[in-house]
């Protein structure tokens, strides 16, 4: 009887131990995730605290563009104004080129560096550029469309213009606006060949129409990447796609 209560105890005692030792466990695994957490919120807070930042800049560039619009439109005005009939007889044209008075202060300081103006405008474009795709990456669908479409706006031949509308078709593909991304991956497609975007495009292209069962456009498009890009990933993934698609008998066989 006493052997029997002695392992008992025994017993209630390495229950006893286990319980701690799953308890300690339990904690350190609790540390960790909430340590996993606050990493995760603390990115977060940077790229929004990145993306208002950035806004900031864009707001006061297209603030400054702006003011150097309305001097400009301005010294056009007050120029036509001090021209003389005379002057215009002699000319032919309303254009004169000559140094005018705006608000009682010369125009002498010298003008605005070419390549300062396009620099500025690069600057405002990536700035555009990069707060419409973090909203796009942060999962804020309307905010990235509406951003990505008045980028290409602005600057329609822009520096990141393909890429714009590449993102665009993603942000549409997302909101499950399958037409709209499909004229944007068209217009990556058809109008920006060397673009780092071409092969993604073209791919997303196939993938949409085979899965709206638009098999022999969805063949084309496939076809198309594996001839542009013949050595990329992409095409290897448009091959398998393509081989997929195959034995289907709206597809007509490639000459």
């Amino acid at each position: 009887m006493e052997q029997s209560r002695v392992q008992e105890k025994q017993q209630i005692n390495d229950s006893i131990e286990q319980l701690r030792a799953n308890q300690i466990q339990f904690e350190l695994m609790r540390q960790q995730q909430s340590g996993a957490l606050n990493e995760i919120q603390d990115r977060i807070e940077k790229l929004e605290n990145l993306y208002q930042s950035q806004q900031a800049q864009l707001k006061a560039l297209s603030s400054r563009i702006d003011r150097s619009r309305h001097r400009s439109r301005g010294n056009k005005i007050m120029t036509k104004k001090n021209i003389s009939p005379e002057q215009r007889a002699i000319t032919g044209s309303d254009q004169i080129q000559h140094t005018t008075i705006v608000e009682g202060h010369s125009s002498g300081l010298p003008p605005a560096s070419p390549k300062a103006d396009k620099a500025a405008l690069l600057e405002a474009e990536k700035n555009a550029y990069t707060a419409a795709y973090l909203a796009w990456k942060s999962g804020r669908y309307d905010e990235a469309a509406s951003a990505f479409n008045k980028q290409l706006d602005l600057y329609s031949n822009g520096e990141y213009s393909d890429q714009a509308w590449y993102w665009l078709g993603e942000t549409r593909f997302a909101q499950h606006d399958h037409y709209r991304a499909l004229n944007a991956f068209k217009y990556v497609a058809d109008h920006y060949p060397d673009s780092v975007k071409h092969a993604a495009a073209l791919l997303k292209l196939g993938q949409i129409s085979e899965s709206q069962n638009h098999w022999q456009q969805s063949a084309l498009y496939y076809r198309r990447l594996i001839r542009d890009h013949a050595d990329s990933d992409l095409a290897e993934q448009a091959r398998k796609a393509l081989g997929r698609t195959q034995n289907n008998p709206d597809i007509t066989p490639e000459n």
